[in-house]
C-alpha cells in the first residue's frame, strides 16, 4: 500500500478521536434515574410562601379545593350540573326522593363565620365526629400545614365576616354560672324543644328515646351535643343563629320559631355557652381515700412512656441521653419537632409545625387535642413511637387532665408559653 494512503488513515484516525473527545465533553449532564434536576426540586414551604393578599388567597384556595375535591361533600348551587354523575356526591344526594341533603357538608362560605379560625385549624388536622349520631363525617385528607393554613385562609375570605366584633360580641363562657338563670334557661330549652334533637352533655336527645320524631324531623339526627359548642363557635354567631336558623344556616335542616323573641335568643345562646360544666378531674382512689388527679400523675405517665424521645438538649445529660436532644426532639424519622414533655412548662410550649410555627399539642377541653388524636392512633403516627399503646387506665388519665381543662402548676417568669390556639383570638 502506498505511503500517502497510511498518512490518510492516520489522519482521519486522529479526526475522529479529535471528534470523540468534543462529543463527550459537549454532550448535556444526563441526572442519575430518578434524580429531580436541582431547579425542579420541590422546595420546602415555610411560613413566607403563605399567600397573603385576597387575589392569592382566592387562587391558591381555589386550587387547593379542587385538588382535594371538597365541593364532593360540601354544598354548592344545586342548580349545577355536574360533568358526570360521580364528580360529586351532591349530585345523587339532592335528587333522590326523599332528598337526603342532611348528609352534605356545610357551603365553604359559611363556615369561617361560625368556627373560631383556631378550632377550624385544627380541625382540618384532627377531624372528629362533631355530629355523633351522623353517618357521614370530615374525613382525614392528611393536610400538612401549609395546606391548612391556606384552606382557613381562603375560607374566612369566602365568608367575608368581621370576625373580631363575632368573637367579642355575644354570651361568654362563666366559671360559676348563675343557677337561677340556667334554670330560666333550661325551661325555655324545653319550650321550644330543643333537646328534642340536641343531646346535652351526658343527656340524651329524645329523639334516641322516642324514635317517632326522628320519623318526623330526620334532620334531629344530626344535631350536634351542645355540650361542646361554646369551644367551637363564634359567641358572636349564636344568637343570630338561634334567632333565624333558616339564615345563618339553611343547609341545617333547623327550624325558625316564629314565637321566639330576641331576648328569647340571646338566653339561649348564654345557655348554650354555660349548659355544660367543665368537666372535673377524675378521682382516684388509694385506699379509703379520694384524690383528685393533678398534673403530678400525668407527668409521672410521660416520664415512663414519653421521655425516652421527647426531651430537650441538655447541658450535662446522663450517658443514656443525647446531648442535642431526643428523637422526638430532634425529628430522627420526620421533621424537627422539639416537643419536650419533660415539664409542664415544656408541655405548654408545644412543637414546631411545618412550617416552623409554635403549635398546642395539648388544648384544654378539646376532644381533638393533638396529644390525645395521637396517643389513640386516630391520627398517625401512634404514639408512643414504635412502642405498645399506653394501657388503657393511662390514657385516661391523660384525657381527663385534658378535657377537665389541662392544668398544671404555676408556671414561673422567664418560661415562654404557647397558649393554646383557642386563647390568641384568632
Amino acid at each position: 500500500m502506498p505511503k500517502l494512503s497510511h498518512f490518510g488513515v492516520l489522519i482521519c484516525g486522529i479526526a475522529l478521536c479529535i471528534t470523540g473527545v468534543l462529543a463527550i465533553m459537549l454532550r448535556p449532564t444526563e441526572m442519575p434515574r430518578g434524580v429531580v434536576p436541582p431547579q425542579e426540586q420541590p422546595k420546602d414551604l415555610t411560613a413566607a410562601d403563605l399567600p397573603s393578599r385576597p387575589e392569592l388567597v382566592k387562587a391558591a384556595g381555589e386550587k387547593l379545593v379542587a385538588e382535594r375535591k371538597c365541593s364532593f361533600c360540601h354544598r354548592q348551587e344545586p342548580s349545577v350540573e355536574p360533568e358526570h354523575p360521580r364528580s360529586d356526591c351532591q349530585h345523587c344526594h339532592l335528587r333522590q326522593n326523599p332528598q337526603v341533603h342532611y348528609h352534605l357538608a356545610p357551603p365553604l362560605n359559611a363556615i369561617a363565620e361560625r368556627r373560631p379560625g383556631a378550632w377550624l385549624r385544627r380541625y382540618l388536622r384532627y377531624p372528629y365526629a362533631v355530629r355523633v349520631h351522623s353517618p357521614s363525617r370530615m374525613p382525614d385528607l392528611g393536610l400538612s400545614d401549609f395546606e391548612v393554613e391556606v384552606l382557613a385562609r381562603y375560607v374566612e375570605l369566602l365568608a367575608g365576616a368581621d370576625v373580631r366584633v363575632l368573637n367579642s360580641g355575644g354570651p361568654s363562657r362563666e366559671s360559676v354560672p348563675d343557677p337561677d338563670k340556667l334554670q330560666r334557661a333550661e325551661k325555655l330549652a324545653a319550650r321550644f324543644t330543643c333537646t328534642m334533637c340536641h343531646s346535652v352533655g351526658e343527656n340524651k336527645a329524645g329523639w334516641l328515646d322516642e324514635p317517632k320524631i326522628l320519623a318526623s324531623n330526620p334532620g334531629a339526627l344530626f344535631a350536634p351535643n351542645l355540650g361542646q359548642t361554646w369551644n367551637r363557635v363564634r359567641p358572636g354567631w349564636l344568637k343570630g343563629a338561634i334567632l333565624k336558623p333558616s339564615h345563618a344556616m339553611p343547609w341545617a335542616g333547623m327550624p325558625d320559631n316564629s314565637s321566639m323573641s330576641e331576648t328569647d335568643a340571646e338566653l339561649l345562646a348564654w345557655w348554650v355557652m354555660n349548659c355544660v360544666p367543665s368537666p372535673k378531674p377524675m378521682i382516684l382512689r388509694e385506699g379509703s381515700l379520694e384524690v383528685p388527679l393533678g398534673y403530678g400523675q400525668v407527668q409521672e405517665i410521660f416520664n415512663l412512656r414519653c421521655l425516652s424521645c421527647h426531651y430537650a438538649p441538655r447541658p450535662d445529660p446522663p450517658m443514656s441521653a443525647n446531648p442535642e436532644g431526643g428523637a422526638g426532639w430532634l425529628g430522627t424519622w420526620g421533621r424537627p419537632r422539639k416537643l419536650s414533655l419533660e415539664s409542664f412548662p415544656h408541655v405548654l410550649e408545644g412543637a414546631l409545625d411545618d412550617l416552623g410555627r409554635r403549635r398546642a399539642v395539648v388544648v384544654p377541653f378539646a376532644e381533638n387535642s393533638p396529644m390525645l388524636m395521637h396517643l389513640r392512633g386516630i391520627k398517625q403516627p401512634l404514639m408512643p413511637f414504635g412502642r405498645d399503646p399506653l394501657p388503657e387506665n393511662e390514657w385516661r388519665m391523660i384525657e381527663n387532665w385534658v378535657l377537665s381543662g389541662a392544668a398544671g402548676p404555676e408556671v414561673k417568669e422567664g418560661v415562654t408559653v404557647y397558649p393554646p390556639l383557642e386563647l390568641e383570638g384568632k
